[in-house]
């Protein structure tokens, strides 16, 4: 397959032929931006403090210049302008934290501490490793042109733009604006989730693990996910493989989420309710067949005040695929924040092949030291513990059924922050 740039990649697969009624994925996720992408979440103020991981609402400002005032870059003597002499009269040593009592004048000198303000009028800082300083009198050894101050304002004027709305705030972003003098900040409110797994089958503790029972894994799994991205989880039950119990638990969830996350029963099996259940509870579906493995009856559908309801795939595996392309977009396009996928093009380490060739596929793997793309152990969509042992997926163009080693594929780390 020749190496194509992500994002053209994706939007060609919008303009090929679908077979079974099924869509591309760029298809699908621009139908759920244009059902939610104008519907935004409230903001509301937090301290600083408290904002790692949260998204601005609105453009920071700084409220001060930056450095707020000319500070010394080294320990050394501030000395004044004009043509220089070998030995100066120290007046005072200024820390950081105070400032000179005394005016600079011909042939003295201020000792200075990095980060101390220096004195007014045009003047350099000599390193201290270039001087000799005794009996009160400081002697350069060593001459030196720079003049080793931060001047103010040099790195942000008071009214520059500190960060835009829609950051997403880490460590370096809390510093930077504390810096600036802002303590709180508006945000955008986290997005809501509420998670459903179905099934007859699944249970929550190990003590229900009678025959034919099987423990729940892809609620916590979603409820995890929720947590590295910074959602917040308002609710997560088990809904048994019954209409009444779909239904009645999906209208109880819309109630409280932004977002529902159904897993499983999306299917067409006699016990998968789940699109159903999504027209007696006052939805409008939007697609339900993907031309994506894993994830081909991934659903999607809205109420008529914005609530989007995702109905999942029942395998693990695509549980994982499909939050990230779908659950995580939509919660962003609520947000305010970049949504686009982002890819790194690089080496299968291993000869690739597949019969069918009808969907784009998604194959987990992992890095390999030499740079290229490992194979894993898997078995297949239900194969959660293969995820594990992957940093992500590298994709497969529909009808494409061979891929060489070496050869360049679109991979998405799902490992690191999206």
């Amino acid at each position: 397959m020749p190496t194509r740039d992500f994002k053209k990649f994706l939007l060609g697969s919008k303009r090929m032929p679908d077979t079974n009624n099924m869509i591309s994925l760029a298809a699908a996720r621009e139908i759920v931006a244009t059902v939610i992408g104008n519907v935004k979440l409230p903001t509301e103020e937090i301290p600083l403090r408290q904002a790692t991981g949260r998204i601005l609402a609105e453009d920071q400002l700084s409220a001060i210049d930056i450095p707020p005032f000319n500070k010394s870059a080294m320990d050394g003597y501030a000395i004044p302008p004009g043509k220089g002499c070998d030995e100066y009269r120290v007046l005072e040593t200024v820390a950081a934290g105070d400032i000179a009592q005394q005016q600079l004048t011909p042939g003295t000198a201020v000792k200075v501490m990095t980060g101390a303000p220096v004195p007014e009028g045009m003047v350099k800082v000599v390193m201290i490793e270039k001087t000799s300083e005794a009996d009160g009198k400081v002697r350069i050894v060593r001459p030196d042109s720079a003049a080793h101050i931060c001047y103010k304002g040099e790195d942000v004027r008071c009214g520059d733009v500190v960060l835009p709305a829609g950051t997403v705030l880490g460590p370096a972003d809390i510093g930077n604006l504390i810096s600036v003098g802002i303590t709180h900040i508006n945000v955008t409110r986290q997005t809501r989730i509420g998670i459903i797994s179905t099934g007859n089958e699944i249970v929550d503790s190990p003590d229900e693990l009678t025959e034919g029972k099987i423990m729940n894994a892809n609620g916590p799994v979603l409820a995890a996910l929720c947590q590295k991205y910074g959602l917040e989880v308002v609710g997560e039950q088990i809904a048994p493989d019954a209409l009444d119990k779909t239904v009645s638990t999906l209208t109880e969830m819309m109630t409280k989420a932004d977002i529902v996350v159904l897993s499983g029963g999306v299917s067409v099996g006699q016990f998968d309710f789940v699109a159903e259940a999504m027209k007696q509870a006052g939805l409008t579906i939007r697609f339900d067949r993907l031309a994506v493995k894993p994830g081909k009856p991934m659903t999607f559908a809205s109420s008529d005040d914005g609530k989007a309801v995702m109905g999942l795939p029942g395998n693990p595996v695509a549980v994982y695929l499909m939050f990230h392309l779908f659950v995580l977009y939509a919660a962003r396009l609520l947000s305010g924040r970049k949504t686009e996928l982002t890819s790194s093009t690089l080496p299968l380490g291993f000869a690739f092949h597949r019969r069918k060739a009808d969907r784009m596929a998604f194959i987990p793997c992992r890095f390999q030291p030499d740079g290229s793309l490992g194979k894993i152990d898997y078995h297949g969509t239900a194969h959660l513990m293969a995820l594990s042992g992957s940093d992500g997926f590298f994709m497969v163009p529909k009808e494409i059924t061979k891929l060489s080693a070496g050869e360049k594929v679109n991979f998405i780390n799902f490992r690191q922050e999206l």
